[in-house]
């Protein structure tokens, strides 16, 4: 068999092994800049989050993701009410991602059953109603500015997830590529 049909064979079958996921849904809140909605999207195609959920946003430039476009689940819904709405039917349990003393730190924090983990907005952050019915989370931070980035903070966050409470085996490399 020769290796070009040989490495298409290995990306279907990556491709249906993947299609198992985490069970760790992701939420973004009113976000405006595409390149932070496509950062979180990629990253929870990388590390096979179960849905991600974009609250507030009508249209996305899909440009800058085009390989994790139709491979991650995306969940659009327009308000606050219809997604907590949306967080009851799919019982999910609400983790937060804020900077604030009531906060649990990241490295302590123990993640409930069925976690959608939640940003908001770059400058606004998340509606006080959202902050109420959340388990809120902390990345603590050592420097001198005063915040992450949304899609950084978020990454850390899956990732923090997975390093407690992963399931999958992690993908094989080949040529300096998952594959």
């Amino acid at each position: 068999m020769d290796l070009r049909k040989e490495k298409k064979m290995e990306h279907q079958y990556s491709l249906q092994e993947r299609r198992r996921l985490h069970n760790l849904a992701i939420a973004t809140m009113y976000l405006e800049k595409d390149v932070n909605i496509g950062g979180i999207i990629r990253t929870a195609n990388a590390a096979a989050v179960k849905e991600v959920i974009i609250v507030g946003r009508r249209k996305f430039d899909w440009t800058g993701i085009t390989s994790a476009k139709g491979k991650t689940p995306v969940t659009r819904l327009r308000t606050l009410d219809e997604f907590l709405e949306y967080v009851d039917q799919k019982s999910y349990n609400l983790c937060a991602l804020e900077i604030s003393p009531n906060a649990t730190n990241i490295f302590d924090f123990k993640y409930p059953e069925n976690p959608v983990l939640v940003v908001g907005n770059e400058g606004r952050g998340m509606p006080e109603k959202l902050l109420e019915r959340s388990e809120l989370i902390k990345l603590p931070q050592y420097g001198d500015v005063e915040c992450l980035n949304v899609a950084t903070s978020l990454a850390i966050a899956i990732y923090d997830w997975i390093r407690k409470n992963a399931i999958l085996p992690e993908r094989k490399i080949r040529d300096y590529k998952f594959i």
